[in-house]
């Protein structure tokens, strides 16, 4: 979801009761995997390099499109495909629109913003990126979960499918 040339957050910051109004909006649509952009600003700091902390100031909920046609156009193992407990449907996957995010981006640009990720939830499972969230990421980027019990976790995905996630700080602040 994110620039090629943004680096790992240090911690995720939503502001007031975005991170309430993301649970919400994504559970919502369960049994179904909800999806969202996460539209704020980098605070980087020039007294503390290593700090670099992000601050979402809007959620921006999407339609799931995905379709199983989609899945027979993805280059991914055959061992994510033989899966029976992947098999591809919204239960289990989310797509978002390429025109949703064209127009998320507009408005983000707009209003001095960006989008800093991506967020969906798992209404079957935990709030831990699947086997197909690694597979299908293709640049380094946020992926905020959100889990059946509104556990909300964020992510930091590697393009390189072999790296493990690294998991960042998720919190609300006024």
């Amino acid at each position: 979801m994110g620039n090629r040339y943004m680096k790992m957050p240090t911690l995720i910051k939503f502001e007031g009761g975005l991170m309430v109004s993301l649970c919400e909006s994504l559970l919502a649509e369960a049994p179904e995997e909800g999806c969202a952009l996460l539209l704020g600003n980098q605070e980087l700091s020039s007294l503390y390099p290593i700090k670099n902390d992000w601050r979402i100031k809007k959620v921006w909920p999407c339609c799931n499109v995905w379709s199983k046609e989609i899945f027979n156009f993805a280059d991914i193992s055959s061992e994510i495909k033989e899966d029976h407990e992947m098999s591809p449907s919204r239960k289990t996957r989310f797509l978002i629109n390429p025109k949703e995010h064209l127009k998320a981006h507009l408005w983000a640009r707009k209003h001095n913003l960006q989008i800093l990720g991506s967020a969906h939830s798992h209404p079957h499972g935990v709030a831990v990126p699947s086997a197909v969230d690694k597979a299908w990421t293709f640049s380094p980027g946020l992926m905020v979960i959100v889990s059946a019990s509104g556990n909300v976790r964020g992510w930091w995905m590697q393009s390189n499918q072999s790296l493990t996630p690294k998991e960042v700080a998720c919190l609300t602040v006024k």
